[in-house]
């Protein structure tokens, strides 16, 4: 072997210890994928809880669908279907607790609504069936805001989290009236950009979403305790705990849309301190965008592995170069 030849395949194996250092996820497990959710009428999930009495999730789509809520298998398969006679305006978020599914109409992208919507419903069944509802109507005192994510407290209290710069967290009164509009109550800041969440076990913490990372904040000071960053999707919508309570469920508009598993954020976590501006919201018309992503990942793994097999040979041969 030349001197010059070997000494390239030496800087080959540099530039592989380089791309190493730079892309270590691509040392590390692929992102865990619970389900997908494929029935071609969920095109924009957006939110996730789990019912735990069901065995399954229920999702929403987002503005533009009728009275429904969609009640998904571990498996991603829809088994069925709760139907309701209403016409929502931008429904955004679902929550379950106890014996009660909420369907959150909260929406408000222009912040033109004089009151928003959370319908609920008793021994939720996923059986196509047409039920009854029931409906609390809230307004803010500060004004009508955007909001995507509902929460339900351990007690049954209700939640609303909005989204943007200037995040914060309302409480509804412990006991809403159905017969009037109930004034919300602010009663502490949320980070910016917050598309789902969910109370964890015990209650006294609560993990918020954003596109890009997942926030545990204490249920009591909303102060921040810990966040991680959630795996790479289009657009991340929903959140949830697993049916067994270990972990995570992050999910994405867009059809075909993956759920994945990730490990809940503990104090023990590193906050990331990313450089990149958060996703913003876009419309997701199809699976393409997932599909590039992967393309993209596959080709650097590959490329990738082709530096770690010539640094190999460049190895055995300079081992074996006579003297």
């Amino acid at each position: 072997m030349g001197l010059s030849r070997a000494l390239s395949r030496v800087g080959l194996l540099l530039m592989a210890m380089v791309l190493f250092a730079i892309f270590p996820g691509f040392a590390a497990a692929e992102d865990t994928v619970a389900f997908t959710i494929k029935d071609a009428r969920i095109t924009e999930s957006s939110g996730l809880t789990v019912d735990p009495a069901g065995n399954l999730y229920w999702t929403v789509n987002d503005s533009g669908d009728h009275g429904v809520a969609y009640g998904i298998g571990l498996d991603g398969k829809v088994q069925g279907t709760l139907n309701f006679r209403a016409q929502p305006i931008d429904v955004e978020a679902i929550a379950a607790h106890e014996d009660r599914l909420y369907v959150a109409d909260i929406g408000d992208n222009n912040e033109q609504r004089d009151f928003v919507r959370v319908f609920f419903f008793t021994n939720p069944r996923a059986n196509g069936l047409t039920v009854t509802y029931h409906a609390y109507d809230f307004s803010y005192p500060d004004g009508p805001h955007n909001a995507e994510t509902l929460l339900v407290s351990d007690s049954g209290r209700l939640f609303i989290v909005t989204k943007g710069q200037d995040a914060a967290i309302y409480a509804a009164p412990k006991k809403p009236d159905r017969q009037g509009i109930n004034e919300l109550k602010k009663v502490g800041s949320a980070p910016p950009d917050v598309t789902d969440g969910t109370f964890l076990p015990g209650g006294d913490k609560i993990a918020l979403l954003s596109y890009r990372e997942v926030t545990v904040i204490d249920a009591n000071t909303y102060e921040a305790l810990a966040s991680s960053l959630i795996p790479q999707q289009p657009q991340a919508e929903s959140l949830t705990l697993s049916l067994d309570q270990q972990s995570l469920l992050v999910g994405s508009e867009g059809k075909k849309s993956k759920v994945y598993a990730m490990a809940i954020p503990s104090e023990a976590t590193p906050t990331p301190t990313p450089s990149e501006e958060p996703q913003p919201e876009t419309d997701v018309p199809d699976d393409r965008s997932g599909a590039v992503q992967n393309q993209k990942g596959t080709l650097l793994a590959l490329g990738l592995a082709a530096f770690v097999a010539l640094a190999a040979g460049t190895v055995v041969a300079l081992v074996r170069k006579p003297t």
